[in-house]
C-alpha cells in the first residue's frame, strides 16, 4: 500500500514533522465546504418544492423500448408532446389524472392516475398498429429477488387504476388500457405478447430500498451496457442478444442475476444495499493452508464477508499467461491460486484481486523504454527508495495490466482492485520524463481513460472494479500532482478505497488537536464525510482501515479499529478494509457473522488475544 504523502505542500506523515498551516487550511476548506453546503441545501429544498407537483411520463415502443419522440400525451384534455427522449414533464394541481397517449403508427393507451409514486414518473409502452396483443394490467412488476410476486395473494396491494375502455374492471381491460402502480417508483403501462418471455426489449425504473430512484445503475448482457440517469429510468434491448441473464448492478449494491427469459417489457427492480467487509491477504508473508484456514475462520465468525488477495506487486504470484509478465520475468507461482479460490468460494466469501500497477521496477528495468526517464541522466528514473516506475502515460502499459485484470477475472475473482494506479510521489520529482507534458490534465486523463478502458473490458467478465486511492483525495479538490481526483476516478470504477490510515496523516491534519494517529474516529469520520460530499454518496467509498501499528506511535488495538469501522457506518459507506501487512487481525474490533452488533460482546478471550505482540516491521506494541 502507499506510504506518507510527500509534495513540496504537504510534509511527510512522520509525528516528528508536523505541518502548523494544515489546521488553518483544514479550518478554512471547512467553512468554504459550509457555505456551499448551506446554499446547495437551500437550493435543494427550492428544487425540491418546485419538483413536488412535477409529473414525467415517458414513451417507448413496447417492442425496441426505443424512446418516443412527438408522442401525444393528453392530461385531462391538455395536450403536449414528448421530446426527442421521449419526455413530458408537466405540473398538475390535483388528482385524479385522466391521460391519453398516442403516436401515428401506434395503438394509443388511455386511463385514468388516482395515485402517484414518489418519483412521480411512469413509462407507457406503446404497440405498433399492425401487431396483436393482449393488456396486462394488475400485473406487479418481476421479482427477481426470490420472494413471492407483489399481487399473488387476497391480501397484496393491487394497482389503482380505472378503465376507460368500458371494460369494466381492469382484470377485462382490453389492450387499450393504462394501470398506475402507487407502492413503486414506476406506475406502469404493461403490455405484452401472448409469449412475454420472449420481449426483444424491456424498460423500467431501479430504487434503492426506500423506493428512491437510484443513477448510475448498469443494466448489462455483457455485450450492450445502459446506464439510469437520475430518474431510474432505463430502456435496454434484447434483440441483438444470446446472453442467458443480464446482471444489474450499481457501487454499494448487491448484484441481480435476471435469466432473460424472466424478462417482461416493463419491469421495475429494488436494489438491496450490501457492504463488502475485508481482510488483506498478503502471500509474501504466509501462504500455507494453515494460514489461509485461518483467515477463512476469521471470516466465517465475524461480520468480515471478503478477502483481498495480491496477484502483482511487482511479482506475479500466480502462474500467469500473460505473455508480457511472463516474458518480463514477472510471474513468479508462490499460489496455488485455483485452489485458493475454490475454498473461498466454497465459504461464499467474496474475493477482490489486488494488482499494483504503475509501481514496477521489474518491468521498467527489463524495458527501460517503458519506465519513466530522468531527463537528466537519461537512466531509468528512481524514487526515493531506488525502485523504478513504468510510465503511466503508455498505453502500451494499460494493455498488458488489463489482460492481466481480466485473466484474473475470468480465473473467479469478484472484483480487480488497482494499487499505485498514479504517478511517484517522492524523489526528485523534477527530473522525472514520461515523453508529454506533466501537467495536471495529462496525469488525470492518464487515470481515467486507463480505468474506462478497464472496466470495458471487465464487464463481460462479470467482475466488478474498484481503484485504491491517496487519503488525501478526500479531502483537496485537484489530483495532488499524481492524477488521482476523486471526482474524475468515481465514474470508471465500481469502488474508490481511500487509505485513511490515521498514522499516515501528518500532525495535525483535519483540524485535529494533535497526530490523527491518535483520533482514529475522527480521521475516517472527517475524510469519509468529505468523500461522500464531493462525490453525493458514500456508497461508492470502501476505504482502507488500519490495523497495524505504526513505529513509536500508539498501537492499535480493538478500541482503535473498533473506532475506524464506526465511523464508516456513521458516515454510510458500502464497507471497509482492513490493511495488516503481517495477515494479523484485532478479531476482537469485529462484530459477529449475524451482524447483530447491539447484543456483541466479544468474550474475554477474544480480547485477550488481541494484546498479543505482533512480530514483523510495524507490528511491534509499544507499551
Amino acid at each position: 500500500m502507499s506510504l506518507p504523502f510527500n509534495r513540496q505542500t504537504i510534509t511527510a506523515a512522520h509525528p516528528s514533522r508536523p505541518a502548523p498551516w494544515l489546521p488553518w487550511i483544514a479550518s478554512a476548506l471547512f467553512l468554504v465546504g459550509l457555505v456551499a453546503a448551506i446554499v446547495t441545501l437551500t437550493v435543494a429544498a427550492a428544487t425540491d418544492a418546485e419538483a413536488d407537483d412535477a409529473l414525467r411520463v415517458r414513451v417507448i415502443d413496447t417492442d425496441s423500448a426505443a424512446a418516443l419522440a412527438d408522442a401525444e400525451v393528453s392530461i385531462n384534455d391538455e395536450v403536449f408532446s414528448t421530446d426527442g427522449d421521449g419526455y413530458i414533464r408537466v405540473t398538475y394541481s390535483q388528482l385524479p389524472l385522466t391521460i391519453e397517449v398516442s403516436r401515428d403508427g401506434y395503438r394509443a393507451q388511455e386511463g385514468t392516475i388516482d395515485e402517484l409514486s414518489d418519483t412521480n414518473g411512469f413509462v407507457v409502452a406503446l404497440r405498433q398498429d399492425d401487431q396483436q396483443s393482449q393488456a396486462l394490467t394488475d400485473v406487479p412488476a418481476q421479482d427477481f429477488t426470490g420472494a413471492s410476486p407483489q399481487g399473488t395473494t387476497e391480501s397484496a396491494p393491487q394497482a389503482n387504476a380505472t378503465d376507460l375502455t368500458g371494460a369494466g374492471t381492469p382484470e377485462s381491460a382490453s389492450a387499450d388500457s393504462m394501470s398506475a402502480t402507487p407502492d413503486t417508483a414506476l406506475a406502469q403501462a404493461l403490455t405484452a405478447t401472448p409469449t412475454p418471455n420472449a420481449v426483444s426489449a424491456f424498460a423500467g425504473t431501479i430504487t434503492d430500498e426506500s423506493g428512491q430512484p437510484l443513477q448510475g445503475v448498469i443494466i448489462t448482457d455483457g455485450q450492450l451496457t445502459e446506464v439510469t440517469g437520475a430518474d431510474g429510468l432505463f430502456q435496454f434491448q434484447l434483440a441483438s442478444s444470446n446472453a442467458d441473464s443480464i446482471r444489474v448492478f450499481a457501487p454499494g449494491y448487491a448484484e441481480m442475476n435476471i435469466p432473460t427469459s424472466d424478462v417482461s417489457a416493463t419491469n421495475d427492480l429494488q436494489l438491496q444495499p450490501q457492504d463488502i467487509r475485508a481482510i488483506y491477504y498478503n502471500p509474501n508473508i504466509s501462504n500455507t493452508q494453515e494460514d489461509v484456514d485461518r483467515l477463512v475462520n476469521l471470516i466465517n465468525t465475524t461480520e468480515v464477508n471478503s478477502m483481498v488477495i495480491d496477484i502483482k506487486e511487482e511479482i506475479i504470484f500466480y502462474d500467469s499467461q500473460v505473455q508480457f509478465f511472463v516474458k518480463a520475468g514477472t510471474v513468479r507461482p508462490t499460489i496455488d491460486l485455483s485452489g485458493l479460490l475454490a475454498t473461498l468460494q466454497e465459504h461464499d466469501i467474496y474475493t477482490i484481486a489486488r494488482l499494483v500497477v504503475f509501481k514496477d521496477s521489474i518491468v521498467a528495468d527489463t524495458y527501460p523504454e517503458l519506465a519513466v526517464t530522468n531527463n537528466v541522466t537519461g537512466e531509468v528514473w528512481r524514487d526515493m527508495n531506488g525502485v523504478a516506475w513504468v510510465n503511466p502515460m503508455l498505453h502500451t502499459l494499460w494493455d498488458v495490466n488489463i489482460e492481466l485484470a481480466v485473466e484474473a477475472a475470468n480465473l473467479g475473482f469478484d472484483e480487480i482492485q488497482y494499487d499505485y494506479v498514479r504517478f511517484p510521489t517522492d524523489g526528485d520529482l523534477s527530473t522525472m520524463e514520461f515523453g508529454i507534458p506533466y501537467t495536471e490534465e495529462n496525469r488525470t486523463l492518464a487515470m481515467t481513460k486507463f480505468l474506462e478502458q478497464s472496466r470495458q473490458a471487465l464487464i463481460p467478465t462479470g467482475a466488478k472494479l474498484s481503484a485504491d486511492v491517496f487519503g488525501f483525495t478526500a479531502l483537496v479538490p485537484d489530483d495532488l500532482g499524481i492524477g488521482q481526483d476523486l471526482d474524475m476516478l468515481a465514474p470508471h470504477v465500481d469502488y474508490l478505497s481511500p487509505m485513511v490510515y490515521p498514522s499516515h496523516f501528518p500532525d495535525g491534519a483535519m483540524g485535529l488537536n494533535g497526530h490523527p494517529n491518535n483520533f482514529p474516529y475522527e480521521t475516517i469520520e472527517i475524510s469519509m464525510r468529505s468523500a461522500r460530499d464531493q462525490l453525493g454518496s458514500a456508497r461508492q467509498l470502501r476505504p482502507w482501515l488500519q490495523d497495524f501499528d505504526y513505529w513509536e506511535m500508539i498501537p492499535y488495538g480493538v478500541e482503535e479499529v473498533r473506532a475506524q469501522i464506526q465511523a464508516c457506518e456513521d458516515v454510510g459507506t458500502a464497507g471497509w478494509m482492513l490493511w495488516d501487512p503481517n495477515n494479523v487481525y484485532t478479531d476482537g474490533a469485529l462484530g459477529p457473522d449475524d451482524g447483530n452488533l447491539a447484543a456483541y460482546q466479544p468474550t474475554d478471550a477474544t480480547l485477550a488475544s488481541t494484546n498479543q505482540a505482533r512480530t514483523g516491521s510495524r507490528r511491534t506494541r509499544y507499551t
